[in-house]
């Protein structure tokens, strides 16, 4: 009897500092990320390439008045500069490295020979599928805070170093970076892994299958329609819907081009005419034709990483050797 009366507090001590199943994998995964040197070198080497591709390039805007000429440079980190740079810099940043982030958030264990061991443990289906799916995510996460922190510190430090360099607008900068920026990280990371998930063995073809339909997406078919060049507007469905934001920015930029136009035949000199440009470079956009659609897409890729988890089976012909 006193050894029954021991025990039962002592199993409910240990039940009672048990983990949770869903951060129990979220505290491996994290784990795992801290000990790997290679993972915080990629990081790091991120976060310079970001600062290096926000640095590069910029766009010189000339109009002619009747009384004199004027040419303007788009600051980088003002919204007018990060519309025209996120799509082709930044976003192209993170199509051709999520992928490899999240693709194998489950397969991994397949390619080196634990998932077995895995499957045979009290740990539910459910919070091994989701716990890697959302410290994959995470990870995707920081590094596009990573990327909101080079737009905002490289454009402080150029207005230290020049103060005539504009300050980044925070609220341009901040809504510009979640309407293209976070959720074409949630849809990418979703789809990586959900499909990655789906097809473990083919979780390499799946990484290039991302890959190459970004690139495609935010590269090829705005070359192939001949938008940079001659500013045509692409289809409103695909400036709303278009999770590259390549036509997002092809459709919203123009708000920039006209409404500085509108504004130089009023100025007098030059400088009032770089006061004009300077307001309207740093003004926010019009994001209602595009900014719900894609939260809309980010959100519905969370269901493909649902079906994936549903679908999940811990042992079956597709994990055989």
């Amino acid at each position: 009897m006193n050894t029954t009366a021991l025990t039962i507090p002592a199993q409910r001590t240990q039940a009672i500092r048990r983990a949770h199943p869903l951060l129990s994998v979220l505290g491996w995964e994290l784990r795992r990320f801290r000990a790997s040197r290679l993972f915080l070198l990629q990081t790091l080497g991120f976060f310079c390439l970001s600062l290096f591709v926000t640095w590069a390039g910029h766009g010189d805007i000339g109009t002619i008045t009747p009384t004199f000429t004027f040419t303007g440079s788009v600051a980088n980190t003002s919204p007018w500069g990060m519309l025209g740079r996120l799509p082709t810099s930044a976003l192209l940043l993170l199509g051709l490295l999520l992928p490899f982030v999240n693709a194998e958030g489950v397969t991994r264990d397949l390619s080196r020979r634990t998932h077995e061991l895995l499957m045979t443990t009290a740990l539910p289906s459910w919070a091994y599928v989701w716990g890697r799916y959302l410290m994959g995510l995470l990870v995707s996460l920081g590094l596009a805070l990573l990327l909101l922190a080079a737009y905002l510190g490289l454009g402080l430090g150029w207005h230290l170093i020049n103060p005539a360099y504009p300050l980044p607008v925070i609220g341009g900068v901040l809504l510009l970076w979640v309407g293209m920026v976070v959720s074409a990280t949630v849809l990418l990371s979703s789809l990586s892994f959900a499909l990655g998930t789906a097809f473990p063995r083919q979780a390499t073809v799946v990484k290039i299958v991302i890959l190459l339909g970004w690139f495609v997406g935010a590269l090829i078919l705005p070359a192939v329609g001949g938008l940079p060049s001659d500013r045509s507007l692409p289809p409103a469905w695909y400036v709303a819907w278009d999770p590259t934001s390549a036509a997002t920015s092809f459709g919203t930029t123009p708000q920039y081009f006209s409404a500085f136009h509108n504004l130089i035949p009023t100025a007098t000199s030059v400088a009032q005419a770089q006061q004009m440009f300077i307001t309207v470079e740093n003004k926010l956009p019009d994001v209602s034709a595009w900014f719900a659609p894609h939260l809309i897409e980010a959100l519905l890729s969370l269901l493909l990483v649902a079906l994936a988890a549903v679908g999940f089976q811990r042992f079956r012909n597709a994990f055989g050797a």
